[in-house]
């Protein structure tokens, strides 16, 4: 007992700390027995309650669920779970800054609130965060029986949930485990009124299926993930926290099964691109003329894993598809 002391009075002492900054910026902390801790604002419409917060697997009990058999896909039931994070898992609760009531409430990595002008801290409203504001006018332009919405590169949702709380089943990949438990909060945040609408897939997408990947994660910046530490560090500085994950990988067309009626998708693994659309071949011919994609176009991230958005562009042209649209970060094909 003794020696267990100093290491609960530092413990403390940090606790504290944090908490002092947390009420001097007028948000509310709160924390649970897993060992994670979230913040929450007085004007975030009580976004996540206690009974919601103290998660376990199947709280919401209405599910998308799979678009086949299980036995069918190539991925072990944990991939659709959440699990404890190593170490302690902060948190930040805003809402998307959308058209819609109920808001949306989304959980955020901690780090996104510091100096990020699209983030208001009185009122925990984000404005125009990563894909949200382009698939929000994506989906109202769209009908949900037109086909289901696939979000590969989801970090912690953005695009994924305005699309399920417009009414499309919108399956959503990311590979970087600390992310896809936040999206899980996010549906629970959401009194689980998202989850008929979203199933969350922590895989690693590419041209095929295997059991034994990695991604490199940074601890800093979860959003620049990648699979390979080259990718990964293009954008951002090397930290001692940065981590290799294991991960599985899953093509489209083996998750999928023949027939699936898609009608957006849209990719963003930096630089992974070219990989993901050859592991969905059968998905994008059988979909010519319904589905629209869109992509990143970050040509040192393309060339660091080997390939190139022309080298994309002519793949996608080969199975019919032609460039609609085309912004200096991303570019849409139909």
């Amino acid at each position: 007992m003794l020696n267990s002391v100093p290491l609960k009075f530092i413990f403390l002492v940090l606790a504290v700390i944090l908490c002092i900054n947390i009420l001097m910026e007028g948000m509310i902390f709160y924390s649970n027995n897993r060992g994670d801790a979230f913040i929450d604002y007085p004007n975030n419409g009580g976004a996540v309650s206690a009974h919601a917060f103290a998660y376990h697997h199947g709280a919401c009990q209405q599910h998308l669920g799979l678009p086949q058999s299980a036995e069918n896909i190539p991925l072990s039931p944990s991939a659709y779970h959440m699990d404890r994070p190593q170490g302690r898992n902060y948190f930040v609760m805003g809402t998307f800054d959308l058209d819609v009531t109920p808001p949306i409430h989304i959980a955020l990595p901690y780090w996104t609130i510091r100096n990020r002008p699209r983030f208001n801290k009185n009122t925990g409203v984000l404005s125009n965060l990563g894909n949200m504001k382009q698939t929000w006018m994506t989906a109202k332009n769209s009908r949900p029986e037109d086909g289901v919405f696939i979000d590969v590169g989801g970090w912690i949702g953005d695009s994924a949930l305005p699309s399920a709380a417009l009414g499309f089943d919108t399956y959503v990949f990311e590979p970087v485990r600390y992310n896809t438990d936040l999206m899980h909060y996010s549906l629970l945040s959401n009194d689980c009124k998202l989850s008929k609408h979203l199933t969350i897939v922590n895989a690693m997408v590419g041209a095929e299926n295997k059991r034994n990947e990695t991604v490199f994660v940074s601890k800093t910046r979860s959003d620049n993930s990648a699979a390979t530490k080259k990718q990964a560090l293009l954008n951002i500085a090397e930290s001692d926290s940065d981590w290799e994950q294991p991960v599985e990988m899953i093509a489209l067309d083996s998750f999928f099964p023949p027939s699936t009626k898609v009608q957006n998708l849209k990719i963003d693994v930096q630089g992974y691109e070219l990989n993901v659309l050859r592991g969905a071949k059968r998905i994008l011919t059988e979909n010519k003329g319904r589905l629209k994609l869109r992509f990143e176009k970050n040509e040192p991230l393309l060339r660091a894993a080997g390939s190139s958005s022309q080298e994309v562009m002519d793949y996608m042209t080969s199975l019919g598809y032609k460039v609609t649209k085309e912004e200096r970060n991303d570019i849409d094909m139909e």
